[in-house]
């Protein structure tokens, strides 16, 4: 994790930009799971999920703190193996944002995990990155979901 955090650190800096703010994320996320499922045969089928997520632990004294989110995409299963990806858009209490990109590594009954990346953002989020993994568990029943992100992020100062 050092080794990741200085790599984008040096990144950052070599792009041109100011002294930058360098976070660990470790965060986790409340909310609600939309999900849509098409099965085309027994051995492919094709998954459009989405979640609102309305409150966060673990975002305390950092640029993210007070943001919501809401993330969708698009999970396909062909033979039994999970290939999939989206975003998630991360709002602050000012309605400034942040694009995050994620990719489905794996995928078990009612959980998934992957990696994701900030792609951007806006107003004092303009030129974030950021890198890791995330864990996701959904409850079918009643639709809660929970999503733990960890990684690191990097704003310009």
């Amino acid at each position: 994790m050092k080794t990741l955090m200085t790599s984008l650190a040096a990144l950052y800096l070599l792009a041109g930009h100011g002294v930058a703010q360098s976070y660990d994320v470790e965060i986790v996320g409340y909310g609600e799971a939309e999900n849509f499922f098409e099965a085309l045969s027994g051995t492919l089928m094709v998954n459009q999920s989405g979640s609102t997520l309305n409150s966060f632990d673990g975002l305390e004294g950092t640029p993210l703190e007070g943001m919501t989110a809401r993330c969708f995409g698009f999970t396909t299963f062909l033979n039994g193996v999970a290939e999939g990806n989206g975003n998630c858009v991360f709002t602050d209490p000012d309605g400034h944002k942040v694009l995050q990109a994620w990719t489905v590594d794996t995928v078990g009954e009612g959980v998934a995990h992957g990696t994701w990346h900030f792609v951007g953002g806006t107003g004092p989020h303009e030129g974030v990155i950021g890198r890791g993994y995330f864990d996701q568990e959904s409850d079918t029943l009643t639709g809660a979901r929970v999503l733990s992100i960890t990684g690191v992020a990097i704003w310009p100062e």
